[in-house]
Parts: structure tokens; C-alpha cells; sequence
């Protein structure tokens, strides 16, 4: 194929499956998500288009990356990528890399912790019949909302209503292959969307939650800092970053900072460790077994991911995948 073909249709070549999205805002729709699988497994590359001016949702981005996909501006007659801003061509099989700087001129220069929440959190549970689902997620998104979730489902528009019993029986139904949920919530500047999986593993259940909500500037760090005691007790960990190119779940495609860490819960290590990191300074939560640490990487002495790292090393937490691109 010379060119790929425009408006709504789709171009699959023996290198890639080109999915092409005239919308303002493209979420993860469920044909979308089914092209994702069907490129996964037959080896291809999953390359989305996507006007210059459009926007992806954080469900999407997550899906991208999962699927190592990748989001394609166009621009005129110009192609470049989503997140880097690094130029594009088209080489008759797939959108691959054009020599030159990005095309999305230079990065801004952000306001210092400007652009909205990211928070990741890790729950582990025993594979019991009494398994309950989404505790973590109702208290996270009740820090940044106000409210419970909206609603959950398997892709976007989500079409259920928000209930721990109901996701707990979708997901142990799925069992052993793990689920992956989207979760809304919140509306118009507290507006948040997620994804939510869960997961067979070794010693139990693993439950990951994924958000991307409202600007650090509409959520009191207090707020924070009490939805990490919250916690304290009850997950793995919790790191909490603070996103220049996303704002209420939604992804610009104008090239931006990467994202900044502001702070990291451990809790319920398999080794209980009674200090913090040398170079970090940590806050203990509970007692015992259950005692977590909260350390706000943001404040010196170092940068906040020489912090960040410094902490996922002092516990011998992975380093791979923290943060957002």
C-alpha cells in the first residue's frame, strides 16, 4: 500500500493495523479494544490517528501502552507522535521515525506540578471466598471527587454502575484470566477515568489500579496525605504523580514535561522494614506487620525521581514502569 487510507476506515498491512479516529475525544471503544487484541496476537503493530487537535482517553493511553501501540497525530499533511512529538512518516507498511527534532515545536515550559493526578495503586489479596473487590478504588476516587465512582465496565462508554459486589463477581467469574475494568467518576473539573486490573498471582490476588484525575491545583495535598493513611494498612503500595499533558483523565497531544512524582506509600512488604531510605526522609503509618511508610518525594534532598528511585530500592521495588510517559 502507497498511503494510508483517510476518514473512518482502517489500514492493515503485514506490518501494522492503522485505526484512523476523526473524534475530538477517542476513548477505549470496544472495537477498538478487540483491534488491539486481534494486532497483539497476530504480531503487528497498532498504530492509532488521530487529528492534531484531538485528545485520547487515559483508558486508551493505558491500552497503547499495554499493547505497545502507538498514537499518531496528524497534522496537514505532517505525522508525528502523540507523546513524543517526534516527527512520523509513512513508509507504505507503517507510520515509522523521520529524522528531525519533534514537530510539536519545543516543549512548554509547565508551571511546576501543574496537569492533573496520577495515582497507582497495589492491593494484594488472599483467594478467598470472601475476596471484596474495590475498596482502594472507592477511597482514592472519594479523595479526588468527593463521591464514590460513577460507574465501571469493560470499555468506554462504561455501562455499569458502580458496585464492589457486582465487579467482585465479574472478576472472580474471569477467574484465573485476569480483568481489566475502566472506572469513571467524578465530573467536569474533579473528572477522573481509570483502569482496574486484576490478577492471579503466586500468593493471592493482585489488584492494580490505574487513575487519572483532576489537577493537583483543584485537590488539597492534604487530601493526599489522608488518603495515604487511609491506606496505609491495607495495600502494597501507592505512588502519586502529578501529569503536565493530562487533565480530568484526558490526554492533549501537544508534547509535554514528563510526569513528576509527589509522593510513595509501602505497605505490607514481605520483609517489614523499621527505617526509611538514608537519603529520604519517610512518615510511619501503623504499627507491626502493618506498618507503612509514606515519603513525599517531592522534597528534597534530592530530585523527585532520584527520591523515588532511592525508596523502590531501599524496599527492592521494581524501578520498570513507574511514573507515566
Amino acid at each position: 500500500m502507497g498511503e494510508p487510507m483517510t476518514g473512518a476506515t482502517d489500514t492493515i498491512t503485514d506490518r501494522a493495523v492503522v485505526l484512523h479516529q476523526n473524534r475530538a475525544v477517542v476513548g477505549l471503544s470496544p472495537w477498538l479494544a478487540e483491534a488491539a487484541v486481534d494486532a497483539v496476537r497476530n504480531g503487528l503493530l497498532l498504530q492509532l490517528v488521530t487529528p492534531a487537535d484531538g485528545s485520547i482517553t487515559y483508558p486508551l493511553e493505558v491500552l497503547l501502552a499495554q499493547a505497545q501501540g502507538q498514537w499518531v497525530v496528524r497534522a496537514g499533511d505532517q505525522y508525528r507522535d502523540g507523546l513524543t512529538g517526534l516527527p512520523l512518516h509513512w513508509d507504505g507498511r507503517c507510520f515509522s521515525a523521520s529524522n528531525g527534532s519533534p514537530t510539536g515545536g519545543p516543549l512548554p515550559t509547565a508551571v511546576p506540578w501543574s496537569g492533573g493526578l496520577e495515582i497507582q495503586i497495589v492491593t494484594l489479596h488472599p483467594a478467598t471466598e470472601a475476596l471484596d473487590l474495590g475498596a482502594s478504588t472507592e477511597a482514592a476516587v472519594r479523595a479526588l471527587t468527593g463521591n464514590d465512582p460513577v460507574g465501571w465496565g469493560v470499555a468506554e462508554p462504561v455501562t455499569e454502575r458502580w458496585s464492589r459486589r457486582e465487579l467482585t463477581s465479574f472478576c472472580r467469574t474471569r477467574a484465573p484470566a485476569p480483568s481489566s475494568v475502566t472506572i469513571v467518576g467524578g465530573k467536569q473539573r474533579s473528572a477522573l477515568l481509570g483502569v482496574l486490573t486484576v490478577e492471579r498471582v503466586d500468593v493471592g490476588v493482585r489488584e492494580q489500579l490505574r487513575l487519572a484525575g483532576p489537577p493537583l491545583s483543584e485537590v488539597d495535598e492534604e487530601t493526599v496525605e489522608a488518603l495515604a493513611e487511609k491506606l496505609a494498612t491495607t495495600v502494597r503500595s501507592m505512588i502519586v504523580t502529578v501529569h503536565p499533558g493530562r487533565s480530568g483523565g484526558l490526554r492533549s497531544s501537544t508534547p509535554s514535561l514528563p510526569a513528576l512524582p509527589l509522593g510513595i506509600l509501602v505497605g505490607r512488604q514481605e520483609q517489614a522494614l523499621d527505617s526509611e531510605p538514608e537519603m529520604v526522609p519517610g512518615r510511619a503509618l501503623g504499627r507491626g506487620a502493618r506498618r507503612a511508610w509514606w515519603y513525599r518525594v517531592d522534597r528534597g534532598p534530592g530530585a523527585p525521581y532520584e527520591n523515588l528511585t532511592a525508596v523502590l530500592r531501599r524496599y527492592g521495588l521494581s524501578t520498570a514502569g513507574q511514573g507515566a510517559g
